[in-house]
């Protein structure tokens, strides 16, 4: 890492720190604001720190006003999405559909204010047998659906309102699936409305860690992930039952992650001396943004890929596995093989030509493909 963008790497954890912390910040005097503010939309914590560096006499006002456009276009997309949600989750319960709000909708509470975090969607889990039911409630309100993936179905209505409603937390990734037994029974249902679930705080956690793993092994995380669970574990540390969560996390062999990146996350929002170590995992966790990059998704599936094999055969099976995807995951993205399976050959060239139709980004997923290297 640079000395320059260690300079602005130190100023964003010293405000997120402050911000978290009710202190006054230290601004070095070469700090690059536009850099700073680069790097705070990366991370999707612009929000957070905003009223500090408005408070601040060294930011320059040019600075200052690109600051408050992006916290306040965040203001406007948060009230829109405030009040989508409001319709939909009384949509939901009319019609008796159980739901558990998860990841954003969860932790905002823990910040100072909840408009503090940044959310890109809204996440729920719910009863698949009720799919069909939620399909009709978003069309009805205008959401297109985008995507129907292993996991989740995704609906989105302009401008910003994105939900992703989960029928499981995680599918099967890279190896990584952990298996979350009795999360509707660990779950609290709300004392006002039957149909709405709260997740069971150990649950929230682990399912936190996995969540930050899971984007952490495919195409790296950002800062932010630390964040959620510095404040969660400040919050709520003494009620956790770490005994059930450290067996749960050995379980799905991410002890050791959960472990070092707690330690750095209270290290960085306390202000704690770093070692070589911590400075080495938080540069991971800077380089790459709030939720990673495309390059280092294909670098890290062609590693998989790989393994017993060169990597020129490995960038082969890459190829022909997105060209040709297994059926699991044709079935789960296109919903109208359900029922019409024998269309499967037609939805291959669907996606063929439908690749051809966005072919710049196409070509850059090519390019990405063929600039990885071996390790050697």
């Amino acid at each position: 890492m640079s000395e320059a963008r260690k300079t602005e790497v130190s100023c964003l954890c010293n405000l997120l720190a402050c911000a978290f912390n009710g202190k006054t910040p230290v601004i070095d005097e070469k700090v690059d604001f536009k850099a700073l503010l680069h790097l705070a939309k990366m991370h999707q914590v612009y929000n957070i720190i905003f009223p500090l560096i408005s408070s601040l006499d060294c930011v320059p006002e040019e600075e200052k006003a690109r600051f408050k456009d992006y916290s306040m276009s965040e203001l406007k997309r948060m009230l829109v999405m405030n009040n989508e949600r409001e319709q939909i989750f009384g949509e939901l319960t009319e019609r008796g559909i159980r739901f558990m709000p998860l990841k954003g909708l969860i932790i905002k509470a823990y910040y100072p204010k909840e408009s503090m975090r940044q959310m890109s969607d809204n996440d729920i889990l719910f009863d698949e047998e009720n799919r069909n039911a939620v399909a009709e409630i978003m069309k009805a309100h205008g959401y297109k659906c985008t995507a129907t993936g292993e996991n989740s179905d995704d609906y989105h209505k302009e401008p910003f309102s994105t939900f992703e409603f989960h029928r499981t937390l995680f599918f099967e990734e890279h190896d990584f699936c952990p298996k979350f037994d009795n999360l509707w029974e660990n779950a609290k249902q709300d004392c006002e409305n039957p149909c709405l679930y709260h997740m069971g705080l150990n649950d929230v956690y682990i399912y936190n860690v996995c969540h930050m793993y899971k984007h952490y092994s495919t195409a790296g995380c950002g800062i932010r992930f630390l964040a959620d669970n510095y404040l969660l574990l400040k919050k709520d540390g003494d009620k956790l039952d770490y005994g059930y969560i450290n067996s749960r996390l050995d379980e799905f062999g991410i002890l050791d992650f959960e472990k070092k990146t707690r330690e750095l996350a209270f290290k960085l929002f306390d202000e704690k001396e770093l070692d070589e170590k911590d400075e080495k995992l938080l540069e991971v966790f800077i380089n790459f943004g709030i939720f990673g990059t495309g390059k280092v998704r294909i670098t890290r599936a062609l590693e998989e890929m790989s393994e017993g094999s060169d990597l020129k055969s490995a960038k082969r099976k890459y190829i022909l596995r997105r060209l040709f995807p297994p059926k699991k995951k044709m079935l789960a993205d296109y919903r109208a093989l359900e029922k019409r399976p024998y269309l499967l050959p037609a939805y291959y060239f669907y996606r063929f030509f439908k690749g051809a139709a966005h072919s710049k980004e196409t070509l850059d997923e090519v390019k990405s493909v063929n600039s990885v290297k071996n390790k050697d």
